[in-house]
């Protein structure tokens, strides 16, 4: 698979917009060559595709099988952490982790706190206790065991709460400790960076040209509106090229993101966890026991958009929301390939598909093996073990644009929960009465 533009993740902002501009540059390189079909917005402009914004979605009204019942409130205690992400434990409780703005993607010495908060299936607030890293992902064991990982760790706690293990991942603690190959691939990053500015500065003044061949007394607003967004971002890439960054803020910038985990997955045989690789910003899949020992790689050049990277597991396989592709796929724990679902979506798919720039970003296995997407925009789906299209399950508008947003379902399949990331909330959807939601679980 392609390996597309990751999150940035620095402790300075001006690393962020920079990182950030080189890998918009690098993704409307790999889209260029693409048929462009229409003009009428940012991402069709830039990339010759629909937007979420023009893109036809699906809507609550009459076909989805849950209705919005409430949403809860995620915070610590005292109020300072939000949520993270979150799954569902054997008894159906929410298991959260929480953390701070400055937790994704944070150093290992900067000032961010982590930790774990569970609540009734309700939102009643059960326990809560602190983990002593800068933490991205959580997940449970089919026995409860809580498995919570990130800035290059992975720990193993009880339901209650009492650290069982912990382990810095050695692939990467190996990776960190290499300061001249670092160092080497920041100084291939900034030629890349530079030479993917510039590719995308001609390919703008390019289109720029060809929509204004027509004049603009005949020109559509979306053409109009096409040329001055492609300008600003001229300006914007321009502007950004004459401030390069330094060889050692890019050297802090790769050490930061090679210490997220995205994501940890628990099946009853492995534990699987989601990183960056030493090379690029595609992810790969290390596979290990539940006391973290035989550590392997079974996967590799994942693609995943924005910091986005979701793996789950069905029984002993593997669940990848590949939201670059606009699917989901499913392999076996060796990582051969199962099969993959989905597909941009057009108006006329049935549901099947998935819009927005990158989607879904989330998956889960739910009752009778079925499974569930989430995109950014706070659409749930359903699709059998097999992959076939079952139901639009919910529909919730959420702010912001790419982002985690978790989904589970209780064992029964009657409640739906969904993050609500920028809000610090866990949407509940509850199933509708039967003669309006027709929709059944398919098995595998």
């Amino acid at each position: 698979m392609k390996s597309h533009s990751r999150h940035c993740s620095v402790v300075a902002c001006s690393v962020i917009r920079g990182f950030a501009l080189a890998c918009l540059a690098a993704v409307c390189l790999a889209a260029n060559a693409r048929t462009v079909s229409a003009d009428g917005g940012f991402f069709e402009t830039l990339f010759g595709v629909k937007s979420s914004s023009t893109a036809k979605e699906p809507t609550e009204s009459g076909n989805v099988t849950h209705a919005f019942k409430k949403s809860i409130s995620v915070r610590s205690a005292d109020s300072r952490l939000s949520i993270l992400s979150f799954c569902l434990n054997k008894d159906g409780q929410i298991v959260a982790l929480l953390g701070n703005e400055s937790s994704y993607g944070a150093s290992q010495d900067a000032k961010a706190e982590s930790g774990v908060r569970v609540l009734s299936k309700d939102g009643e607030s059960l326990k809560e206790w602190k983990v002593d890293f800068v933490a991205q992902s959580i997940n449970v064991g089919s026995d409860g065991a809580v498995y919570v990982a990130g800035s290059g760790n992975v720990a193993k706690f009880s339901p209650d709460g009492k650290l069982l293990k912990k382990l810095e991942l050695p692939h990467i603690a190996d990776f960190l400790k290499n300061k001249d190959v670092i160092r080497k691939r920041a100084e291939e990053e900034a030629r890349e960076r530079t030479q993917s500015i510039k590719a995308f500065v001609t390919a703008s003044k390019n289109r720029i040209n060809r929509l204004e061949k027509t004049p603009a007394e005949k020109r559509s607003l979306s053409d109009t509106l096409a040329i001055e967004q492609l300008k600003n971002s001229i300006k914007m890439m321009e502007s950004d090229q004459g401030a390069e960054q330094s060889i050692d803020s890019i050297v802090q910038q790769i050490t930061a993101r090679m210490r997220i985990i995205n994501s940890v997955a628990v099946s009853d045989r492995d534990v699987f966890i989601v990183c960056g690789e030493s090379t690029g910003y595609g992810y790969s899949v290390w596979r290990m026991d539940h006391d973290f020992g035989s550590a392997r790689q079974v996967m590799k050049g994942l693609a995943g958009c924005c910091g986005q990277m979701d793996v789950q597991v069905h029984g002993d396989d593997l669940l990848v929301a590949e939201n670059c592709q606009h699917s989901f796929a499913r392999f076996d724990r060796d990582a051969k390939k199962i099969g993959e679902w989905g597909g941009r979506a057009t108006g006329d798919d049935n549901g099947k598909c998935f819009g927005g720039c990158c989607n879904p970003m989330n998956v889960r296995c739910g009752p009778n093996g079925d499974i569930f997407t989430a995109e950014s925009e706070g659409v749930v789906k359903r699709f059998s073990g097999k992959g076939d299209f079952v139901a639009l399950v919910a529909k919730r508008p959420l702010s912001g644009g790419c982002k985690n947003v978790a989904v589970a379902a209780s064992a029964d399949g009657r409640l739906i929960y969904c993050c609500d990331k920028p809000g610090s909330r866990i949407n509940i959807f509850e199933e509708k009465p039967k003669t309006v939601a027709e929709a059944k679980p398919v098995g595998k």
